[in-house]
């Protein structure tokens, strides 16, 4: 009986060991020396990120939400944006269709971008949570937590690069 206690047990408690990856986050934040109204006119542009982030190589709007990026190294990334609240100077968005690895290794990715006033400078902070590319318990090296995490802070760290430079 006690071994049959403890088969059950076991066969119950193995599913807890048997699951995906945990969401990680990047949280970045910078002081632009440009008014706000200008750096928030910067990003909420469709397509100005190919402007001022340096990875982005060119942008093409497909409609008021989407708009197609082509990375510096090929790579592709459709950017749909969930909400641009003009009042609070916040642009959320989603990274949609497939995720090419070479692009980004994640599988999937949210983000918001937020501009409030820094004296007479603007505070910049970029928010991005996301789940590595390979999704299973033992992603390959290059698909991993770490492999995503450095990704999507340079990234980031990048693009605020940029729009602190005026670009």
């Amino acid at each position: 009986m006690k071994l049959l206690i403890a088969i059950l047990g076991l066969a119950i408690a193995a599913p807890a060991f048997a699951h995906g990856p945990t969401p990680r986050k990047t949280d970045e934040v910078v002081t632009v020396k440009a008014a706000p109204d200008a750096v928030w006119a910067k990003i909420a542009d469709p397509c100005g990120i190919a402007k001022w982030h340096p990875e982005i190589k060119a942008c093409e709007a497909v409609d008021d939400k989407t708009a197609n990026l082509t990375l510096q190294n090929g790579g592709k990334l459709q950017q749909q944006v969930d909400e641009l609240d003009v009042a609070n100077k916040t642009l959320s968005y989603r990274l949609g269709g497939e995720i090419a690895l070479e692009a980004l290794p994640v599988s999937s990715l949210t983000g918001r971008i937020k501009v409030e006033a820094d004296g007479s400078n603007s505070k910049v902070s970029w928010m991005a949570r996301f789940y590595r590319f390979d999704t299973g318990n033992e992603p390959p090296e290059g698909q991993d937590d770490e492999t995503a995490q450095n990704a999507v802070d340079s990234f980031i760290k990048a693009g605020l690069a940029g729009l602190e430079s005026g670009k």
